[in-house]
C-alpha cells in the first residue's frame, strides 16, 4: 500500500493505482481527454500533466503509478502553462461548431477551455479542413474536423466490443479517426463510441439535432431488453424520450450499454393502448370494470382459469397479480410467457430477453405458486384467461385460445392483437413509465423509475388490480409500489438461503429499504 503526497495531502492507495485515480479520490480536479476508467491508458492528450518529485518535467498522471515517497503537485505555474499549451494546440484547427454541435453543453473541450485556457487564439492561418458529417455506421455520424485524436473510440471498439473497426489516418495536424476501408461501425455497442467521445466528433443518428442537452431531464432506471438489466439514464424533454444513455454500475454493466437497449424506446412511441376496451371497442375505465364484474359472475367455480404472467413485470406487479389470481373463481393455473431467447455475447447481452424472470420466479416461490411454460398451459383449453404484458412470443396461439375462452382479460401497454381479441383490455405502463423493481439473472435487485407520464388513462398493473379487487372482490389489495415492495421483500428475505443483492448507493436498495 504505497503512501504519497498530492498537493501536500498524504494518501495511501492500493498498488497499481494511477495518480489521476488518487487525485479523483481526494477530489482534486485533473483535466483529461484520452483517459477513461473503463479503457486502457493511452496517455496521448497530455492534458493531465502534473509535477513530480521524481521527474524533471511534468508527467501524465493517467500513466504514472503511485509509489512510496512520491510527491505530486497539480497546481504549479508549470502545470497551468502546460494545460494552456495543450488546449491551444488542440484548438488550432478545431472548428467553432458549438452553436450546431450536439455535444454542446456536455463537451469536455468547452468545459476545459473555460477552466484552463480562456484566451483568444493566436493562430493566424487558415485552418485545416477534414471530412464532415459522414455516416460511418448505421447509428454513428462522424465529423472529423472536431476530432482531437484522444483514441477513446478506437479503444472501445478494440477492447470492449472486440470489433476493431476504427483507426487513425494521416499524420500531424491532419490526423483524424476513420473506419477501415470497406467497413463501418456496426457492432452491437457502436453508440458507446459517442458516449466516450469528449467532443462532438462522433454523434448518434438517434439523438442528432433532436434536443439540446440542457433541456433534458435525466431519470435513473434499468434497461428491460435482456436479463442483465443494464443501468441506464433516460433523458426526456416535454414528456418524450430523447435518448437513453448507459449509467455507471460496476456490478452490472460498468460504463456501457448495447445499441438494442438504447433504441428500444421507439417500440412504445406508437400503437399504444390508450383506453380500456370491451370486446375490442373503446370504453370508459369505470364502464369496463362494471362490465367485467358482471362477466366474472358468470365464470363457474370449476372453470379452468389461466393467468399468464410476463417476466417483464415488476416484482410488485407480479406480487399483486398472483395475490389476485389466488382469489379468482375456478381452477387457477399460472404460466410464464415473454419473449423468445435471442442473440447473446460475452460482453453484456444475455440470451434471455426478459428483465425480471429471476424476480418473477422468486415471487412465485415466495407465494408457494408453481408456474408452467406458456405452451404447456395453453394445451388445456382454458375457459378464462388473464394476460399480463404485451411481449409474449406465442401471441398467435394466445389469440386463438382467447377466441375459444368464455372470458379473456388483457393488461397491456400496446394496442395489438391481444388487446383487440380480449373480452376486456386495460392500458398499462411501458417499461419507461413504471415504478418498481427488477431482479436480474445475477441476483441483483434494481429500481425501475418512471421517466414519462402517459397523457391517457394508462395505469400500472397493480393500480388496475387494486381498482378491480375493490369493485369485484369487495377487498382492497396493496396497489402502491413502495408498499408492495416492503411486503414482498420482507417475505422474500424470510426465505432461508435466498440470494438477493441490492445495487444502490451505500447498500440502500430501492425505495430506501436496506436489503439483506
Amino acid at each position: 500500500m504505497p503512501t504519497l503526497k498530492i498537493d501536500g495531502i498524504e494518501i495511501t492507495v492500493e498498488p497499481g493505482t494511477r495518480i489521476i485515480e488518487a487525485c479523483d479520490r481526494l477530489g482534486i480536479d485533473i483535466p483529461r481527454f484520452c483517459y477513461h476508467p473503463g479503457l486502457s491508458v493511452a496517455a496521448n492528450c497530455r492534458m493531465c500533466l502534473v509535477e513530480s518529485n521524481r521527474s524533471p518535467k511534468p508527467v501524465p498522471s493517467c500513466y504514472e503509478m503511485a509509489v512510496d515517497g512520491l510527491e505530486i503537485q497539480t497546481k504549479t505555474q508549470k502545470v497551468i502553462d502546460a494545460r494552456r499549451a495543450v488546449l491551444e494546440y488542440i484548438l488550432l484547427n478545431h472548428p467553432i461548431d458549438c452553436p450546431i454541435c450536439d455535444k454542446a453543453g456536455e463537451c469536455d473541450l468547452q468545459d476545459l477551455y473555460f477552466a484552463h485556457n480562456y484566451q483568444p487564439s493566436r493562430h493566424a492561418f487558415a485552418k485545416f479542413h477534414k471530412p464532415k458529417a459522414r455516416q460511418i455506421g448505421p447509428q454513428i455520424m462522424a465529423d472529423s474536423e472536431r476530432c482531437i485524436n484522444c483514441t477513446r473510440c478506437i479503444r472501445v471498439c478494440d477492447e470492449i466490443a472486440k470489433a476493431p473497426q476504427l483507426h487513425q489516418v494521416n499524420r500531424g495536424g491532419r490526423t483524424y479517426i476513420d473506419v477501415f476501408p470497406g467497413t463501418e461501425i456496426d457492432h452491437p455497442y457502436s453508440m458507446c463510441v459517442s458516449d466516450v467521445c469528449p467532443v462532438g466528433a462522433l454523434t448518434t443518428k438517434d439523438f442528432r439535432f433532436k434536443c439540446r442537452v440542457w433541456f433534458t431531464n435525466g431519470t435513473q432506471s434499468v434497461c428491460g431488453e435482456c436479463s442483465r438489466g443494464c443501468s441506464i439514464r433516460i433523458d426526456t424533454y416535454r414528456n418524450e424520450i430523447q435518448r437513453i444513455m448507459p449509467r455507471e454500475n460496476p456490478t452490472v454493466n460498468q460504463f456501457w450499454a448495447c445499441d438494442a437497449g438504447r433504441l428500444a424506446y421507439h417500440n412504445y412511441e406508437t400503437d399504444r393502448l390508450q383506453s380500456a376496451k370491451a370486446n375490442g371497442q373503446p370504453v370508459a375505465s369505470d364502464a369496463a370494470i362494471t362490465q367485467l364484474a358482471t362477466a366474472l359472475d358468470s365464470v363457474a367455480s370449476g372453470a379452468r382459469v389461466l393467468v399468464v404472467l410476463s417476466p417483464s413485470m415488476t416484482n410488485e406487479a407480479a406480487w399483486a397479480a398472483i395475490k389476485v389470481g389466488q382469489k379468482l373463481k375456478g381452477m387457477v393455473r399460472y404460466a410464464i410467457g415473454g419473449r423468445e431467447a435471442g442473440f447473446k455475447d460475452d460482453i453484456l447481452i444475455c440470451a434471455d430477453k426478459a428483465p425480471n424472470r429471476a424476480g418473477l420466479a422468486l415471487v412465485l416461490k415466495t407465494l408457494g405458486v408453481e408456474a408452467v411454460p406458456l405452451s404447456a398451459a395453453l394445451a388445456g383449453s382454458p375457459q378464462a384467461i388473464y394476460i399480463f404484458g404485451d411481449d409474449h412470443h406465442l401471441e398467435d396461439v394466445l389469440v386463438k385460445a382467447m377466441d375459444g375462452a368464455q372470458l379473456s382479460v388483457v393488461f397491456s401497454a400496446k394496442d395489438g392483437p391481444l388487446a383487440n381479441a380480449a373480452s376486456f383490455a386495460f392500458p398499462t405502463m411501458s417499461p419507461y413509465e413504471i415504478d418498481g423493481t427488477w431482479l436480474n439473472e445475477f441476483g441483483i435487485l434494481q429500481r425501475v423509475r418512471p421517466a414519462l407520464t402517459p397523457t391517457w388513462d394508462a395505469r400500472p398493473i397493480e393500480k388496475w388490480l387494486g381498482a378491480l379487487t375493490t369493485r369485484l372482490l369487495d377487498e382492497q389489495i396493496a396497489d402502491d409500489p413502495a408498499e408492495l415492495f416492503v411486503t414482498a421483500m420482507s417475505s422474500v428475505n424470510a426465505l432461508d438461503g435466498t440470494p438477493l443483492a441490492a445495487s444502490g448507493l451505500d447498500g440502500i436498495g430501492p425505495f430506501g429499504i436496506a436489503l439483506k
